[in-house]
């Protein structure tokens, strides 16, 4: 009888779950201008050979090898007929990497949007302008016009909508969705730096 009861115990915990969202390891953007002349390509985290390694973290510690991580970073292209040149290749602020990025048909700016694995919080929303200066980096508090208690949360962030579009090369359009499915548009003008009002 005892038996019986362990058994049955141990069914029971073995099918509790555990739920949380798995990203994997971020893979190479690359986003086109509306009018696909232009071509931004984001290069993710990128990792030495088995930098994980107890043996190579104990290498690194020694200063028997050198930390090799590159940071994640984009380059823009100009794409006219057949040829491809290269507009500016600058680091981003985001760590590994952004989920999405949209780029303006004149290449004047780009727009990163949410932080791998922790979408939400910092550099929800990332205006770089000519040469890829950063004009604005947003947290999502920042341009919210739902509180935050007000979107569905998860292990890895907050869902507030993410569509994210250009109206024309300086105006870009963000729809935020609460938990409800409420929705709020707010249009970002990027030659004034400024959030319009509706």
């Amino acid at each position: 009888m005892v038996k019986r009861k362990l058994i049955l115990l141990l069914c029971i915990i073995n099918t509790v779950c555990v739920f949380a969202d798995f990203w994997g390891v971020p893979k190479i953007i690359t986003a086109y201008s509306q009018n696909n002349e232009y071509v931004l390509q984001v290069n993710p985290i990128k990792f030495p050979n088995k930098f994980f390694s107890t043996k190579y973290q104990r290498q690194l510690r020694k200063g028997i090898v050198k930390d090799s991580i590159v940071l994640s970073h984009a380059v823009l292209y100009h794409i006219c007929h057949s040829d491809t040149t290269e507009v500016w290749n600058k680091p981003l602020v985001n760590r590994e990497s952004p989920v999405k990025v949209i780029v303006a048909n004149d290449g004047k700016s780009v727009i990163t949007i949410d932080d791998w694995e922790m979408t939400g919080y910092e550099h929800t929303l990332v205006i770089y302008g000519e040469d890829g200066e950063l004009i604005r980096d947003f947290k999502l508090e920042d341009i919210s016009p739902f509180l935050l208690e007000q979107y569905s949360h998860f292990f890895s962030g907050i869902s507030w909508g993410k569509n994210v579009e250009y109206l024309d090369n300086d105006r870009v359009k963000i729809l935020f969705r609460n938990e409800k499915g409420e929705e709020r548009i707010r249009v970002f003008n990027i030659k004034t730096r400024e959030f319009e009002e509706p």
